[in-house]
């Protein structure tokens, strides 16, 4: 699978580039409501549902919830719902395998759904401010950096397991190597900006809040694959399994990072 999943890289890496480079705020946000109902589809699967129509429909019913959001200008208040949404995955993850009410089909359809709406919303609002290429290549970085931090620190000096029960492979020392790598990385952007030594302050508050929470939307959906005895969301992208796969981290740190851009003014 090394050739397929080189190639699939290669062609999202393009994908990526294009989208942030030179999609126009619509056809971004119509890129973007692509991935998301494709996420969603995946997500039906995760949260137990069976048949191929109830998965269609459920992504039908988010990709029509993303358009009521922007035609009613709720992309905004769409956002304050994160920070609910992922103390409420970290409950569930510091919990398991305790049975909860996320264990139910509905409880995580409805999950599913709040966390792709902002998913989508935040992207958006992203894509609307003046600087959006710095700051989405910023959040991209945090999440990279966050994954590759957190890889080679866990290898190294991995000891002690972050949730022994949904994800084994996860240690403690592995965080903290992502969030020293993230920090390094918001103090070489900082001076980049030239930004003042209360906003680097900012910023680093921020940074480390997404890149805990990216690691946190990492453990759902691994939670939620346990629970299902499912290796990957899907097949959809030979070589990394589904559109989940590649964007649980996105999920949950989108929303939060765009939120606490907005509280400082940022955005």
């Amino acid at each position: 699978m090394l050739l397929p999943r080189i190639l699939s890289a290669i062609v999202m890496a393009f994908l990526f580039i294009y989208a942030v480079f030179f999609l126009d705020t619509f056809a971004f946000s119509v890129s973007m409501a692509g991935v998301v109902v494709l996420a969603a589809w995946e997500w039906a699967r995760l949260s137990g549902a069976k048949g191929q129509v109830g998965r269609i429909g459920f992504a039908a019913f988010v990709a029509m919830l993303c358009y009521v959001s922007s035609v009613y200008q709720l992309l905004t208040l769409s956002l304050y719902i994160s920070p609910i949404l992922w103390c409420l995955a970290l409950y569930w993850v510091i919990r398991y395998p305790t049975p909860l009410v996320w264990q139910h089909t509905y409880a995580r359809l409805v999950f599913g759904v709040l966390v792709m709406v902002s998913t989508w919303a935040a992207l958006v609002v992203l894509k609307q401010s003046a600087d959006f290429v710095i700051w989405v290549l910023l959040l991209m970085g945090l999440i990279w950096g966050a994954d590759s931090g957190a890889y080679f620190a866990g290898r190294a000096f991995g000891k002690r397991k972050l949730a022994r029960f949904v994800s084994p492979g996860k240690s403690w020392e592995g965080v903290i190597g992502g969030i020293i790598l993230t920090q390094v990385g918001v103090a070489f952007f900082c001076q980049w900006q030239a930004f003042s030594v209360l906003e680097w302050f900012l910023l680093a508050l921020v940074a480390l809040l997404t890149t805990a929470v990216s690691v946190l939307g990492d453990l759902t959906e691994s939670l939620f694959k346990r629970h299902e005895s499912l290796k990957d969301s899907s097949h959809l992208i030979p070589g990394h399994g589904g559109v989940m796969d590649r964007v649980d981290s996105l999920t949950a740190a989108a929303p939060v990072y765009v939120l606490f851009l907005l509280l400082s003014g940022w955005l």
